[in-house]
């Protein structure tokens, strides 16, 4: 049945794909009297860094019911004023569209891909009211065969068709990406929500195992929380290319970009590679997000306006707690195997032991400042900051463990997640950030007073050695095997010293990306972008690099040849005792170990 008109009317189309351009029309019948303003959002919810999207508009026009050419004076960077009418307002305009991202707007040959944040003009004073969208089909041939992936509202349940589409209010509108053109559809169907994943920019993948896969998850995390699911359909709309990783939830759908190489291939059978689980990670990560940040969100982010940033200290519940459970999911549900499980958390320990930052950076320090700091990371991060990610999933396996272990396993993180989602999330009502200290004393009447200072609002370490020894878990630390070891496994053939710094080949010589404080490579002198030329006068390679550096001896001092600035230098490189930062996981109790992952 078709929805009633509303007063506040977007139609979009492609004017371009070689210029990579949209045009949009936005129709208002009821404008402001005194000069409608209209803006665009600064940021996207779920990324929090300034886009300043509103410098893809390229021209902007508007008209009145005669069609006659009315004044629109820009107030600032995203905000626009139009000058009094009586009755129809018409803005025109196009925006530029070549930001491959999951955040962003993008046109090319295949597809064109936006969000709403990137494309939708608000209006200011309706923006509560009901909007709706036109989707125009290309007119082009070639572009006939161009279907929809949304999961805006339309007369169809889950419509891949060109034409109207509608939103109850703004900030339901911009909540839904939306992909034209060509892709693949994989529908499933469980626990009485329908699902699609779509797959765009080409693939050769066995979507038959991806289906089942994502079949499994989904059905377990609707589960988790014991109540009816707050969707009845979503999408995975998938973007791949050659080499792409990123995740964004949305209300009823999320935009992934993934590497079509890293899909499950049909001759790789039942092959758990490291890159497909990744892919299963990343889905179940996203999906988590559809109860935890989307409905259960924090009082600084709900219902935020975007035009400026919004801090809070709370996103080590959000995206650290998620980051716990994405992998988790897929061991409860049998997806990936009990080592396979243990070796990505021995990757994300390793991670963290690596992160020196850890130790000039609390975690709410790190969502605080997630704005300036961690959406804007450089070479030097990796010393000064901390990842509310990777720090939050560490702490959640601590809390989670804690928990099992002061409740004699009556009781688990996962309680926790659920009296969210009862008490917060499903109520609308947004979080503080006391919310799960407050929920573990008098849901759980347990005290982790001190837990939640030590972890929140100091730099010592999490107490995850002791806490997984406790439940039959040996943390095993080896020196790394290569520059681009991620941990997880003990190598045979490790590095015999230290080095400390990551590395890009050259056609002559390697290239200086990060150095560790301290490290021997800091200790030498080095700095980003300097090129080695040779170590003990040798010329050096990310290959051979080890090989070089296992040949010196303890405390031996050999020439450090460089150029910096394109000049050339001499420096002196220490071998020194190396550092043992890789971590593995190994089980010497299986019961114990199973009161946890069980």
């Amino acid at each position: 049945m078709q929805k009633s008109k509303s007063n506040v009317h977007y139609q979009v189309s492609v004017k371009s794909i070689t210029s990579h351009e949209f045009n949009v029309t936005l129709s208002i019948e009821n404008p402001d009297k005194t000069g409608q303003l209209l803006s665009l959002p600064a940021w996207i919810p779920g990324s929090y860094m300034i886009r300043d999207f509103a410098k893809n508009i390229i021209q902007i026009s508007a008209f009145n019911a005669a069609g006659e050419i009315l004044n629109i004076t820009k107030q600032d960077k995203q905000t626009w004023r139009v000058s009094p009418c009586i009755g129809k307002l018409t803005i025109e305009y196009q925006v530029y569209a070549y930001d491959l991202s999951v955040r962003g707007a993008y046109i090319n040959d295949e597809y064109a891909f936006f969000n709403g944040t990137n494309m939708f003009l608000a209006v200011e004073g309706q923006t509560s009211q009901p909007c709706s969208v036109e989707l125009i089909k290309p007119k082009e041939n070639t572009l006939s065969h161009w279907k929809v992936a949304t999961t805006l509202t339309s007369n169809k349940h889950l419509s891949h068709e060109f034409g109207h589409y509608w939103a109850k209010h703004y900030d339901e509108l911009i909540d839904h990406p939306v992909l034209l053109g060509e892709f693949d559809i994989v529908p499933f169907e469980t626990s009485g929500v329908k699902f699609e994943l779509i797959l765009a920019g080409g693939h050769q993948a066995d979507t038959n195992r991806i289906k089942s896969d994502l079949t499994k998850i989904c059905q377990h995390q609707i589960e988790f929380f014991k109540d009816s699911p707050p969707i009845g359909h979503y999408q995975f709309i998938t973007l791949l290319t050659d080499n792409a990783f990123g995740g964004l939830e949305h209300i009823s759908s999320t935009a992934l970009m993934y590497s079509r190489k890293d899909l499950p291939s049909l001759y790789q059978k039942e092959n758990m590679t490291d890159g497909y689980q990744t892919f299963l990670s990343l889905c179940s990560h996203e999906f988590l997000h559809t109860w935890h940040v989307k409905r259960t969100k924090p009082e600084e982010l709900f219902e935020a306006k975007l035009d400026c940033e919004k801090y809070t200290e709370q996103l080590w519940i959000y995206e650290g707690f998620t980051s716990y459970y994405d992998d988790l999911s897929l061991l409860r549900c049998g997806v990936v195997k009990q080592e396979e499980y243990l070796n990505v958390m021995a990757k994300n320990l390793t991670r963290l032991v690596r992160n020196k930052g850890r130790f000039k950076q609390s975690i709410t320090e790190s969502s605080y400042d997630a704005w300036t700091k961690f959406y804007k990371q450089d070479e030097s991060s990796i010393n000064n900051i901390v990842s509310y990610y990777n720090k939050g999933a560490v702490l959640a396996m601590c809390l989670d463990l804690l928990i099992k272990q002061k409740t004699d396993n009556k009781q688990t993180l996962d309680d926790v997640m659920r009296y969210l989602w009862a008490q917060y999330g499903k109520l609308g009502i947004p979080t503080h950030k006391l919310s799960v200290q407050k929920i573990v004393a008098d849901d759980l009447n347990i005290d982790l007073s001190d837990f939640f200072e030590l972890a929140l609002y100091t730099t010592q370490e999490l107490p995850f050695e002791k806490l997984l020894s406790q439940f039959g878990i040996n943390v095993n630390y080896s020196a790394r095997d290569k520059l681009g070891d991620k941990g997880g496994s003990i190598s045979t053939t490790p590095f015999m010293f230290d080095f400390g710094a990551q590395l890009k080949d050259k056609d002559i010589g390697v290239e200086v990306l990060q150095v560790t404080q301290p490290s021997a490579s800091f200790n030498a002198g080095l700095q980003v972008k300097d090129v080695i030329i040779a170590i003990n006068n040798w010329q050096i390679s990310t290959d051979n690099l080890k090989y070089i550096i296992n040949n010196l001896e303890l405390k031996q001092q050999v020439p450090l040849t460089i150029l910096r600035d394109k000049k050339l230098k001499n420096l002196s490189f220490t071998a020194e005792r190396v550092v043992l930062d890789s971590i593995h996981l190994s089980v010497n109790d299986v019961e114990k170990c199973q009161s946890w992952l069980a």
